[in-house]
């Protein structure tokens, strides 16, 4: 069956690197015919959004009265287009950017342009999955890798918009699949920052496994993978940025339901209107249940006390009160209550059961799989943006915001102690509660100095309170044998802390020629958490532009990434003399990471049909941060390495060969190694610290040497499309065995194929139904995320999904 699964891998390879081929061939074959010059003359403006945010990477169309286009051009990153119109006869002029589109603007080509023009990008009308938009020209961001995704490309996915964020994650490049629903991107443990309309969105206490951003919400998400600019900071492994759906005029607005194995229900509800002229707004709420929460530690479809419900609410209001002015609200939030997995078939521990039942005579442990322990999440998010233009070279926006999360995790502690597999180790049970609330204010300021510089400088200024208190079970041990002893004990800690952080920067982007473009730049970060540093960090990019097809970048820049606060380890906890005292009593506080980090890349339009990107990078870090699942909460606990590096290359690739058939894959090699250990030893066995501060170090729990996806969609008689995804991690690290060295050999490697087909129902009133049914891991792939033991922090094992069917009924109207 393995090599069944290996061929049909080859094959899914060899078919997206036949779609490049044939696009080369198609483009090859057919070349264009020499043109005659056509007197023209260049027409200047600026593309934003509705919300007055200038939007760089945008396609500027110019269109003959017969619709076809006679010349275009893409925005530079202040949103500026220039485009040549032929001075003979009337055109039209609009932009394009995924799902989104302008206004067409008539021009005549003999009239003398008077201001530069404005484009606005809205949603366009159809929500439907019938239309496939042909490849832009080729967009790239100065100094960094960059890659896209539509509303479009994710309604094509298996699940469609339905589909989970983290899984959505997997589908980009370096991007590698984790437990708890985590994921590794260019080989950081999670490090990723999101930001909603260019304000960034704070992580919640668990950032693990709750998606507060659902991606029904987005018209379409860049991501920055690596050369960030002076204004990305805190969080820099990548920075999603998404772009949410607002309302439009006339509304729009569908009720979906979605369903099938692991008992999933997902039924949604979204709308997006306007009041009046200048106020608009949107509003989504999904409710989900399923018995399949969070990863298990068994294969197949036996699920153990798994259950999980979540409701999901998104709520956005703009005001336009001119076109000077914008206002933007925003409320996320999330609710959810997820069982946490169990083993069956555990064997009780005697000497711990003698122990609970001198307590308790009548005590009598449940079966393993009806151990009852869980946890509840609540997270709130709002923000308030202003944005103003000055005057057409000047513009800023200001966002106040607030953050309250909160995690309560409740063990059962009796019967967690009468499963304890080894009273030699530390163990105990543990009940948690996290909470944090972060309010913070932020300032992007833009001026564009002359058509060679573009200066971009701001502030952010964020204020979070943590508490985070503790309450374990145990006994004592006794000092002269080290065997548990008495009754039940419970050691409590209430820890709560405030922290501030403080980032300010600058930057220039010089661009002296058509050909050549520098970023350069510096950002200055500061924390005051348990330790108070800081650091100037300058960021240096340059890309060259050798012709319209083929652009080379190279970038260099120091990173500053604190510890989540809200994530740190509980301090103040006295284990002394317990069975829940660790091997090592080191506790120092955690460091925030510091890292050099250099990228060389490139972008290429191989033919109008294939686009490829190409990455190399390397990461040098001092105070390397990492967490893990310590115990079975999946509250993660950080930690931090002396030292270590991060190194990989990536490529992408987009391929379009009809307009019914699209493509697009990805590959990437990477890995990650840590030595000594600076901080987090009481969460670690002393064997790992011993291997960790060994002169080879180990291999990062989260690392994977080769990861691969890729996608094919198929637009089947205009309203039915059917798409085939694959997925391929060749495994995260582990040991062998419990006698070899910490992260020496990596889980089983594994590949996944998803398939999904979708119809569209034509109704009255422009109105549409759509159908789908989606297989996850067709061929029943039977594999292990991780299987706890002999990788650092992930002493819980966590099975992929097997498969399984959902069925999805989508009215929009």
């Amino acid at each position: 069956m393995k090599l069944v699964r290996r061929e049909w891998s080859r094959l899914w390879i060899a078919g997206l690197l036949c779609l490049g081929i044939l696009g080369v061939g198609e483009c090859w074959a057919q070349p264009s015919p020499p043109q005659s010059p056509v007197p023209s003359r260049v027409v200047r403006g600026w593309v934003q959004y509705e919300d007055l945010r200038k939007v760089g990477q945008v396609v500027v169309q110019v269109r003959d009265q017969e619709g076809q286009i006679v010349s275009q051009s893409v925005t530079n990153d202040a949103g500026e287009f220039s485009v040549a119109v032929p001075t003979d006869g009337a055109y039209s002029i609009n932009a394009m950017q995924g799902t989104l589109r302008s206004e067409y603007v008539i021009l005549r080509g003999d009239t003398v342009q008077s201001e530069p023009l404005t484009l606005t990008l809205v949603p366009s009308v159809e929500l439907a999955l019938e239309v496939v938009a042909p490849l832009p020209p080729l967009q790239y961001k100065a100094s960094s890798e960059t890659y896209s995704l539509t509303r479009k490309e994710i309604e094509a996915l298996p699940r469609g918009n339905n589909i989970d964020l983290p899984d959505l994650l997997a589908t980009i490049p370096s991007a590698a699949q984790g437990a708890l629903k985590q994921v590794h991107i260019r080989q950081d443990h999670a490090n990723l920052l999101f930001r909603i309309d260019g304000v960034p969105i704070p992580d919640t206490v668990s950032s693990t496994f709750t998606d507060v951003l659902t991606p029904r919400a987005w018209e379409r998400a860049e991501f920055i993978l690596g050369g960030m600019e002076a204004q990305y900071g805190n969080r820099t492994a990548a920075v999603i940025d998404i772009t949410g759906k607002s309302g439009t005029k006339p509304g729009f607005g569908s009720l979906q339901m979605f369903g099938g194995s692991n008992r999933t229900l997902n039924p949604s509800f979204e709308y997006g209107g306007t009041i009046g002229e200048k106020f608009r707004y949107y509003v989504l709420n999904s409710y989900t249940s399923t018995n399949r929460g969070i990863d298990p530690p068994t294969l197949g479809h036996s699920v153990f006390h798994d259950q999980n419900e979540r409701n999901q609410t998104y709520l956005r209001g703009d005001y336009q009160h001119d076109n000077h002015n914008a206002f933007t609200w925003l409320f996320l939030n999330s609710v959810a209550r997820y069982q946490i997995p169990t083993t069956p078939g555990l064997d009780v521990n005697s000497q711990v059961l003698g122990l609970l039942r001198a307590q308790s005579p009548n005590f009598t442990p449940v079966a393993s799989p009806a151990v009852d322990e869980f946890q509840k999440e609540n997270n709130q998010y709002g923000h308030m943006v202003w944005r103003h233009d000055i005057n057409a070279s000047n513009f800023f926006s200001l966002a106040g915001y607030a953050r309250h999360t909160r995690a309560t995790f409740k063990t059962d502690p009796l019967n967690v102690l009468a499963y304890t597999p080894n009273v030699s180790e530390p163990f105990s049970a543990g009940d948690q509660d996290r909470s944090g609330y972060s309010g913070g204010i932020r300032l992007d300021y833009t001026h564009i100095l002359n058509a060679q510089h573009l200066i971009k400088t701001g502030v952010q200024i964020d204020r979070t309170q943590a508490v985070n208190k503790t309450r374990l079970f145990g006994f004592e041990r006794d000092a002269m044998t080290g065997d548990p002893t008495g009754s039940v004990i419970s050691r409590n800690a209430d820890n709560r802390l405030i922290g501030w952080r403080q980032e300010v920067w600058v930057q220039d982007q010089w661009t002296p020629n058509e050909q050549w473009t520098f970023n350069l730049g510096v950002r200055y970060d500061q924390i005051e958490y348990a330790v108070t540093e800081g650091q100037a960090s300058p960021r240096i990019g340059a890309a060259y532009k050798a012709n319209q097809a083929n652009v080379f970048h190279a970038f260099y820049g120091r990173l500053f990434t604190p510890p989540n606060l809200e994530s740190l380890s509980f301090a103040k906890l006295n284990t002394v003399g317990t069975t829940a005292e660790p091997e090592n009593l080191t506790n120092n506080n955690v460091r925030a990471e510091r890292s050099h980090y250099f990228e060389v890349g490139s972008y290429h339009a191989l033919t109008q049909k294939v686009i490829l990107e190409v990455a190399a990078y390397y990461k040098l870090n001092h105070f390397q941060s990492d967490a893990g699942q310590f115990g079975t909460t999946p509250l993660l606990n950080y930690f931090a390495f002396e030292r270590g590096w991060q190194r990989g290359i990536d490529g992408a690739l987009k391929v379009q060969v009809t307009d019914n058939l699209t493509g697009r894959g990805n590959v990437a090699w990477g890995q990650c190694k840590a030595y000594g250990l600076q901080s987090g030893h009481f969460l670690l066995e002393q064997k790992e610290i011993d291997d960790i501060n060994s002169r080879g170090g180990v291999f990062c729990d989260h690392s994977q040497f080769m990861t691969s996806s890729a996608v094919l969609s198929y637009r089947l008689q205009e309203h039915t499309t059917i798409t085939g995804q694959m997925l391929y991690g060749s495994g995260l690290r582990t040991a062998v065995d419990q006698g070899a060295k910490t992260n020496s050999s990596h889980f089983d490697s594994y590949t996944t194929y998803n398939l999904s087909l979708a119809h569209v129902i034509l109704l009255p009133r422009n109105q549409k139904f759509v159908m789908g049914v989606d297989v996850i891991n067709l061929l029943d792939e039977k594999y292990f995320l991780n299987q706890g033991g002999g990788s650092i922090g992930l002493g819980i094992a966590h099975a992929g999904m097997p498969r399984s069917f959902f069925f999805r009924g989508q009215w929009i109207f």
